[in-house]
């Protein structure tokens, strides 16, 4: 008779049965709202930044050269910001996450570790900026990538930011 013996059979199962009771439901939805976070990754073109200081500065009244000073401190790459819904904060409870930056490499470009209790108001109603990055160079590829860590690497969040 092939195949398995009844006894290693049962040994298999058993095995089986364990390994699932440990690892648990990880399905989803079985994660609690409350316990779910999610970080979003918005790309700001220099494009972009620059026409939005012009405006600023014209709605200030102010000089062709004041205008011309400002728009030389515009990152040659952007903006890259990590955003979370306001909601999702908890003061009580702070989460240290990890924040990297790739440009084609596998260095990153950009890492820093921060408190979501840091995060500060953005423009968008309901939405706070976890953490502003200028990106001073021109990236060299065209997608870059975001990466959100928690838990000393034990949760990683990998987003693609198309920038050209």
């Amino acid at each position: 008779m092939g195949g398995m013996s009844l006894s290693r059979a049962c040994t298999a199962l058993f095995f089986a049965f364990v390994a699932n009771s440990f690892a648990g439901d990880v399905r989803g939805s079985a994660i609690p709202e409350d316990a779910r976070f999610n970080v979003m990754v918005e790309y700001e073109t220099p494009d972009l930044v620059r026409k939005n200081v012009r405006l600023a500065m014209e709605a200030e009244y102010a000089t062709e050269q004041e205008i011309l000073d400002s728009l030389k401190t515009v990152p040659k790459g952007g903006y890259i910001y990590f955003q979370v819904k306001t909601s999702q904060i908890k003061k009580g409870t702070p989460r240290k996450l990890t924040y990297s930056l790739y440009d084609g490499g596998k260095k990153p470009i950009f890492k820093k570790t921060a408190y979501d209790t840091e995060a500060v108001p953005s423009e968008q109603n309901g939405v706070s900026n976890l953490l502003v990055i200028p990106v001073y160079g021109q990236p060299k590829s065209n997608v870059m990538l975001a990466r959100v860590e928690a838990r000393d690497g034990m949760e990683t969040l990998d987003i693609d930011i198309p920038v050209r």
